[in-house]
């Protein structure tokens, strides 16, 4: 077996496992037990992911609602200023912890996002090809299937990852929307321009730091994968 593997030229049927039984054994033996573990580890990491992209989403929209929310309590001026900056520093230790866990979120899922989108990629593009190349409607639709539920996790990666970042940017228009401005405090001024400066730095989830994770992303991968299957078509038949 092993000199067969080893020769120049392959004994025929070796690609498609025929006449190697022993070959064929190991490779539906390998098959059992590697993709059901891959395919549980693979949920799991995106189970992960999709979780913290919601608890993400959900606290910046709690932050950004009680900054709207906002209001003054005390008898005294001074009471109602000290009050209103306690609050508005308490949204700023939020925001900053956010921030800091946002950033390690990105740090961890960046490698993770890297591979998914160096692999999904070109499957796409192949399965894409194959789809439209295939002569048999079985092979088309089993083609078809492959090409969909790839898009499909792809965009489970991309959409959370763009509603994060509009959730972020929501926090610096919801401090306008506050109407800090109408109480006449001067001692807002340094905590609300710390917030605001803040929050009006864009929030990109990239994948390896180089490749940005959002829905303009997605449809990028879909065009250039409807382009170079358009290209590879004509170049066959030509």
């Amino acid at each position: 077996m092993l000199v067969l593997l080893y020769e120049k030229v392959p004994a025929l049927g070796i690609w498609t496992l025929k006449g190697h039984d022993t070959l064929y054994h190991f490779v539906i033996a390998e098959q059992i037990i590697y993709v059901p573990c891959a395919a549980a580890l693979i949920w799991s990491f995106e189970c992960m992911y999709l979780g913290f992209c919601v608890e993400i989403i959900v606290q910046f929209k709690i932050l950004y609602q009680y900054l709207e929310e906002m209001t003054v309590e005390g008898n005294s001026p001074d009471e109602m200023e000290l009050n209103y900056l306690e609050k508005m520093k308490a949204c700023i230790r939020h925001h900053q912890l956010l921030l800091w866990f946002l950033k390690k979120f990105r740090q961890i899922f960046s490698l993770l996002l890297l591979t998914e989108y160096v692999t999904v990629g070109p499957l796409i593009c192949a399965e894409l090809f194959a789809a439209f190349e295939s002569r048999s409607i079985q092979i088309t639709i089993r083609h078809t299937a492959y090409f969909v539920t790839l898009a499909l996790q792809l965009s489970f990666y991309c959409i959370p990852a763009n509603y994060v970042a509009d959730e972020a940017l929501a926090v610096a228009r919801s401090i306008y929307s506050s109407k800090w401005y109408s109480h006449h405090f001067p001692s807002l001024r340094v905590p609300i321009l710390l917030i605001m400066q803040n929050a009006q730095h864009g929030i990109t989830i990239r994948a390896g730091g180089l490749v940005p994770i959002n829905t303009d992303t997605f449809v990028n991968v879909l065009k250039v994968a409807w382009s170079a299957c358009s290209i590879a078509r004509g170049l066959r038949q030509n």
